[in-house]
């Protein structure tokens, strides 16, 4: 029961966002009592942080498997634009501003992950691609993970790319970008080219 609770509150929050849904909408979602839910989590910010902590272990497995399997640092790159893209499609952009305004505890998981995991992965990447040719050799991998972090965060920054002007799918898309050209070398740009043409040749199919 736990699970399932996790799981269709997780598609009733990706949807509608955090704020709006309560743990009424949640039990008729699942057709239980209220007494079920918290049965399982103490109270709404359990269940949020809950969710929170599932998708970051998600996030971060993810990101390992891309890793082993990329050829190289820019299809490690290209492998996570694309998980993030599809992971940022399926969810309202304002539970991010719910779970940052609403539920703090949960907030600091996702913040944790960001300044440990994600700039600790970005910081390898960067130096597997320098080692490979695919980087630029004179980055300062200290200040380059800190400018990209930067960039995460304007991301998710709804003052500056404000719902529904702007997807917040197509604003990583372009930060992505935008870092990764400023990063690659020659060799590394022209690859960047054919990774995201071959890319967005995949999305037309779908």
């Amino acid at each position: 029961m736990k699970d399932r609770i996790l799981e269709k509150a997780t598609e009733l929050f990706t949807r509608h966002g955090i704020r709006s849904v309560t743990m009424d909408d949640v039990a008729k979602h699942l057709s239980v009592s209220k007494k079920t839910l918290y049965q399982h989590f103490a109270d709404k910010d359990d269940l949020v942080e809950t969710i929170v902590k599932a998708q970051v272990s998600m996030t971060e497995g993810n990101c390992k498997l891309f890793q082993k399997q990329a050829e190289n640092a820019v299809d490690e790159m290209i492998l996570i634009l694309e998980f993030i893209n599809q992971f940022f499609s399926k969810r309202n952009p304002t539970a991010f501003h719910d779970l940052q305004k609403y539920h703090p505890v949960a907030w600091k998981h996702f913040v944790n992950h960001k300044h440990n995991f994600l700039r600790k992965s970005i910081e390898e990447n960067l130096k597997r691609g320098m080692k490979e040719g695919l980087y630029r050799k004179d980055l300062d991998i200290s200040i380059i993970s800190r400018l990209r972090m930067e960039q995460v965060d304007a991301v998710f920054n709804g003052e500056i790319f404000p719902s529904p002007e702007f997807n917040l799918s197509e604003v990583h898309n372009h930060s992505m970008k935008f870092y990764m050209y400023g990063i690659t070398s020659l060799k590394g740009h022209q690859l960047t080219d054919k990774c995201l043409l071959k890319l967005n040749k995949k999305k037309k199919k779908v």
